[in-house]
């Protein structure tokens, strides 16, 4: 009985107390929703990336590091079109391989109401 009591103690109570601490931000869970502006003549509905998805394949530092450009912090990078096809920010994996394209064709897959 000693035994397990302090095996509570002394590793799980710390564990469940860090986990309850360290509990993630709702962005980091579900999806973040760019709200700029599109510039020129169409609107497009606001870009949304669903995070989630993406923390479940990849480790944070894929996308946050200093080649790829994405900050820790929210607003903090304007990713545009012209960014993207260049092969920056969300173009870097999505040019067909090994996410899918972007085109004309594919920007509601992005590009959601």
């Amino acid at each position: 009985m000693i035994r397990l009591l302090r095996f509570v103690v002394l590793v799980l109570l710390p564990w469940v107390l860090t986990a309850a601490v360290a509990a993630p931000s709702p962005t980091v869970l579900g999806d973040i929703r760019f709200e700029r502006k599109s510039k020129g003549d169409e609107e497009f509905a606001p870009a949304v990336f669903p995070h989630w998805v993406h923390r479940v394949r990849y480790k944070c530092y894929v996308c946050h590091n200093k080649e790829m450009g994405f900050a820790f912090k929210s607003g903090s990078v304007a990713i545009t079109m012209e960014s993207i096809d260049q092969g920056k920010y969300c173009g870097a994996c999505h040019k067909g391989e090994p996410a899918f394209g972007i085109s004309f064709e594919t920007c509601n897959r992005c590009h959601r109401k």
